[in-house]
């Protein structure tokens, strides 16, 4: 039986929405990495200037141990938002950390604007190991505007359940 798997990093609720609503689809975990030290949220400025720059030099930042195994699973679906234009560091983190030999992998973005091509281009890089299956981005998702996006979301699901 394929077990599946979501995870991802967010850090102002879009990747998370997206990634909760992927796992109800999936029917499977939606699994949330974590910084040892996170970015400030009291200060938006340093927020994601402290985000950006990590992305831009890409940063590895060191991740909270959440007993999360990618040889768990058969099936990963990892989800990031699109920090300068690349994924964050905290999935760069989790992507540079493990093999994923042999993988099935799905990639999803989250962004405010602009293209998810050089953050897909990464990500597959940091996979060479894996077999990713596809693609989706999303942006400027909120909880109000999702049903826009359900039909893309329900439909890219199912081809994850396609084996």
């Amino acid at each position: 039986m394929d077990k599946t798997a979501v995870i991802y990093y967010s850090l102002d609720g879009h990747t998370h929405l997206v990634a909760t609503k992927m796992s109800e689809q999936l029917g499977c975990p939606a699994i949330r990495l974590h910084l040892v030290k996170e970015f400030s949220v009291t200060n938006t400025f340093l927020k994601y200037f402290w985000a950006g720059k990590s992305s831009v030099f890409h940063g590895k930042p060191a991740l909270m141990d959440t007993d999360l195994d990618p040889d768990a699973y058969d099936t990963l679906v990892i989800a990031t938002p699109v920090w300068a234009g690349n994924l964050s560091s905290p999935v760069r983190s989790f992507l540079s950390s493990h093999s994923f030999h042999g993988k099935r992998v799905f990639l999803v973005a989250t962004n405010s604007g602009g293209s998810f091509e050089r953050c897909f281009a990464t990500m597959r890089m940091l996979l060479p190991a894996a077999s990713v299956g596809g693609e989706i981005g999303f942006v400027k998702i909120t909880p109000d505007i999702y049903p826009a996006h359900r039909h893309r979301l329900e439909k890219f699901c199912e081809g994850i359940l396609v084996k």
